[in-house]
């Protein structure tokens, strides 16, 4: 445990892109204690795309110190490569294609086409779905939001066809259940069983190996657009490149979804000058100029500032690791200093992702037991029980943001256990089909 922890002598280090930029920029000795596990080594980041926007200069700038003062060599992957050398503090040095594009060589994987399916509202979107549906034994939707995904699940339900739906309100060992009866009804789909319809939200989009006959994508980044085709004739089981549909939903809301709104404008940007003028794109809109043009997009919507990871107070963890000029300028005893950076502030401060959730295990399968067990008079002074179970609760946790947990606890929709250091939803605020609810199954609330 501790060698995996330090990234101690071991020859190969596979982790994730969020202990990888933990490791470059948190402020914890035990995230510093791996970085000497990066200097001469061979650095490969897949899915370089999903870097957050507003840590770009962070990440740039540590690929640049990694590759010209350590000494490594880094490879980044991704099926829409980000033009990093665009971003305001960009990649430098000597960036090639490790294979090169040849028409001979990609024409294998063209297995999806995107088509812009132009702006509806979201009410007018099951009907479309509809059309589309006839003329293929299978389709995937992905969406947005979870709202967006339950609103077109609900609607969309038939009795000739085998509905699914996935999110991030279902647990892992839910999401991976319907994934697996998923894929057996798409096999008997293509045996001629009955049509096969998933309303998802972007969980789909990334390491599940699933196939549909097509996709229908609400516009996002083109990064998420080419992950949601990756779903679609994956195996080639069609010879011609199916459909893979662009649908701007007019009336969406994404206020609370900053990162998605700036990428949809970016996508929104690309689609007018697809339309204007194809041929600049080579007819294609997952072409290399086409994302190019999207991130292009993407990054010159950014405000000034807003790569370098902003901080309340007007400054940036960009700016407390390199000149700190805002809190300098206010401590005229700092000029007797050399270094005036700010590390152990910046530390503190970095966070790949919002951790203002809470898990809350939930009672689907297993999950009912585990919650059960935990609060057994057994379990309360066993501490290695506790433990164990804890660990297999995992698979069986959502996280819940504020305003969620709030609603909850006004419906008693949660117990406590352990103490209070485990919280469980209660049965009747999980849906078998869609995961959480926050209005009890069975009856309706009315506000008086």
């Amino acid at each position: 445990e501790l060698m995996a922890e330090n990234w101690s002598s071991a020859p190969v280090i596979i982790t994730t892109l969020v202990q990888l930029l933990n490791t470059l920029f948190d402020g914890r000795t035990a995230c510093i204690r791996r970085f000497h596990a990066l200097c001469n080594c061979v650095l490969v980041i897949d899915e370089v795309q999903t870097v957050p926007p507003h840590m770009l200069t962070l990440f740039n700038l540590a690929m640049n110190f990694l590759a010209d003062i350590c000494g490594a060599t880094i490879l980044l992957c991704s099926a829409t490569q980000p033009c990093l050398e665009e971003a305001d503090h960009p990649i430098e040095g000597h960036l090639e294609e490790l294979v090169p594009y040849d028409p001979a060589l990609w024409a294998p994987f063209q297995r999806t086409r995107l088509v812009d399916a132009g702006a509806r509202r979201l009410e007018e979107i099951p009907g479309f779905i509809q059309g589309v549906l006839e003329d293929t034994s299978s389709m995937l939707v992905v969406c947005n939001t979870k709202r967006q995904a339950q609103f077109l699940y609900e609607q969309l339900r038939q009795d000739d066809i085998v509905s699914f739906h996935l999110s991030a309100a279902m647990c892992q060992a839910h999401r991976k259940a319907v994934i697996a009866q998923m894929d057996a009804a798409l096999d008997e789909g293509r045996r001629g069983g009955p049509k096969v319809l998933c309303v998802s939200t972007q969980v789909i989009e990334a390491g599940v190996d699933i196939s549909f006959g097509a996709v229908i994508r609400l516009t996002a980044g083109m990064d998420n657009a080419v992950q949601s085709a990756g779903r679609g004739n994956r195996n080639g089981e069609s010879k011609t490149p199916v459909p893979v549909y662009l649908i701007t939903c007019s009336d969406e809301n994404l206020r609370a979804l900053p990162e998605i709104q700036r990428a949809k404008t970016a996508t929104l940007q690309l689609l007018s000058a697809f339309r204007r003028a194809p041929e600049q794109f080579g007819s294609d809109l997952a072409s290399n100029a086409a994302v190019t043009c999207y991130y292009k997009n993407l990054y010159g919507g950014m405000a000034k500032g807003a790569q370098d990871y902003p901080q309340d107070g007007n400054t940036s963890l960009f700016d407390l690791l390199s000149v700190n000029d805002t809190y300098a300028a206010g401590q005229p005893d700092l000029k007797e200093f050399y270094l005036h950076q700010a590390f152990k502030t910046a530390g503190d401060a970095f966070q790949v992702f919002s951790q203002e959730t809470t898990d809350v295990l939930v009672p689907y399968g297993e999950g009912a037991k585990l919650i059960a067990d935990l609060g057994s008079a057994a379990v309360q002074q066993d501490w290695k029980k506790q433990k164990a179970l804890l660990e297999q609760a995992k698979r069986y946790t959502i996280s819940l943001y504020r305003y969620q947990l709030e609603l909850l606890e006004k419906q008693d929709g949660l117990g406590a256990y352990l103490d209070g250091a485990v919280l469980a939803l209660n049965p009747e605020f999980y849906n078998k089909e869609t995961g959480l609810t926050l209005e009890p199954d069975g009856f309706a609330l009315q506000e008086v």
